[in-house]
């Protein structure tokens, strides 16, 4: 299998683990990634303006005729409304009136997809089973949206990984709330009261582990224990 790779600007910052572990990842599973040349940013949290934010993804998206895929759900949410809103005429006419390459239409795939696919029942490439783990799937709110990959409610392509794995997998009330991460500098307080909720579900759950592919949740929910439990004990 070749793809076309998208890490996105964390995988250069506060998510270097993220984009190591995905191309060692994919490299035992015999999956090739090709790195897009010259990729810029998908926009993040940050871009209101929709025509802006569609064409930044555009010229990610316009670099390559392979599938593209991110391992970074905020990324993977951008790439694939940008697709959705590139569909309007009115929209892909305004943003190839910009860009060198021309955008022509894209496939954006998600790493947990394809290293899902990849995976047998019982594949002997898995050298180090997750055997008597209690796993929480933490989805966020973005890896789900826009709909029609995954259920926005009901995801299960964690917990499907969790199991093929051989771990046992913790569903949280919370799985699909957002994590805070998005109003954390206007509103801290707001957004460490999301976070430690979601916490306090997974530690009354028993869970050993917490699993996210956002790098914005991972950071709400691993990076600010010691603050949130300064804060609320």
């Amino acid at each position: 299998m070749k793809l076309a790779y998208y890490p996105g600007c964390v995988s250069q910052s506060t998510g270097k683990e993220m984009d190591l572990s995905t191309r060692a990842v994919c490299a035992a599973l015999g999956i090739q990634l090709v790195d897009l040349p010259d990729w810029n940013c998908c926009g993040a949290t940050h871009v209101s303006n929709e025509l802006v934010a569609a064409g930044l993804a555009a010229r990610n998206m316009a670099q390559t005729d392979l599938p593209i895929m991110t391992p970074c759900s905020i990324c993977y949410s951008n790439l694939r409304s940008a697709v959705l809103r590139l569909e309007e005429p009115e929209v892909r006419e305004k943003v190839n009136a910009v860009l060198d390459q021309k955008y022509s239409g894209a496939t954006i795939q998600h790493a947990l997809d394809v290293i899902l696919e990849s995976l047998e029942k019982k594949d002997e490439r898995i050298v180090l089973p997750l055997k008597e783990l209690k796993v929480a799937s933490y989805y966020g709110c973005l890896l789900t949206r826009p709909a029609g990959q995954y259920s926005p409610q009901f995801p299960t392509i964690l917990e499907e990984l969790i199991r093929r794995l051989e771990a046992e997998p913790v569903e949280l009330r919370h799985k699909t709330a957002c994590c805070g991460g998005p109003i954390f500098m206007p509103q801290e307080k707001a957004a460490d009261d999301i976070a430690f909720a979601i916490l306090s579900e997974a530690k009354e759950a028993g869970v050993d582990v917490i699993v996210t592919v956002c790098p914005l949740c991972h950071l709400m929910l691993d990076a600010k224990q010691k603050t949130l439990e300064q804060k609320k004990g």
